[in-house]
C-alpha cells in the first residue's frame, strides 16, 4: 500500500468521524434554565442585595433532606414578620420537572415538603422570601436519591 492510500483513509476516517460529531451533537439537549433570562438578568442586582441580606443573618443551608422530606427551614430572626415565599426547583436536565412552591413556615420557621414530590437527581433551589419588607434570597444545590 503506497502513501496516496493512506492518506485517502486518514481523510475519510476524519470525514466519518466530523459526521458523527455533528450527528452527535443534533441529538443533545441545550435547554435554558430559565425561559425568560434576560429579564430576570436586568434584575439580578436585587437578587444580590437579598443574598446579602441573608448573609448577614446566616450562611448555613436553607434546604435540609432527610429520608422523606425536604426541608426549607428559615433562620428564627427572620420568621417572625413572613409576608411571602416562594421555592423554585430547576432540575438542569429536564425543565419539565421544574416545580416552583410558595411557602409559609410554621412557627418554627420550617417548611416540609415529602420527597415524593420530586425525581431522582440534581436540583438547583432558589429561594426567595419577603419578611418586614426586606427580600431574602439563597440558592442551593440538593440532590434527590
Amino acid at each position: 500500500m503506497n502513501w496516496g492510500y493512506k492518506i485517502l483513509i486518514v481523510i475519510i476516517v476524519f470525514i466519518v468521524g466530523m459526521l458523527g460529531m455533528v450527528g452527535l451533537a443534533f441529538k443533545q439537549n441545550n435547554e435554558m434554565i430559565d425561559a425568560n433570562y434576560y429579564d430576570k438578568e436586568i434584575a439580578y442586582q436585587s437578587l444580590i442585595d437579598a443574598s446579602n441580606n441573608l448573609n448577614h443573618v446566616s450562611k448555613d443551608s436553607i434546604l435540609i433532606l432527610n429520608d422523606q422530606e425536604v426541608i426549607c427551614s428559615i433562620p428564627m430572626q427572620l420568621n417572625n414578620q413572613f409576608k411571602t415565599g416562594t421555592i423554585e426547583f430547576l432540575k438542569s436536565d429536564d425543565m419539565s420537572k421544574d416545580q416552583t412552591i410558595k411557602f409559609v413556615p410554621n412557627e418554627k420557621g420550617l417548611f416540609m415538603m415529602p420527597k415524593t414530590k420530586f425525581s431522582k437527581g440534581a436540583y438547583k433551589a432558589r429561594i426567595h422570601w419577603i419578611n418586614e419588607s426586606t427580600s431574602y434570597y439563597k440558592e442551593q444545590t440538593i440532590i434527590i436519591k
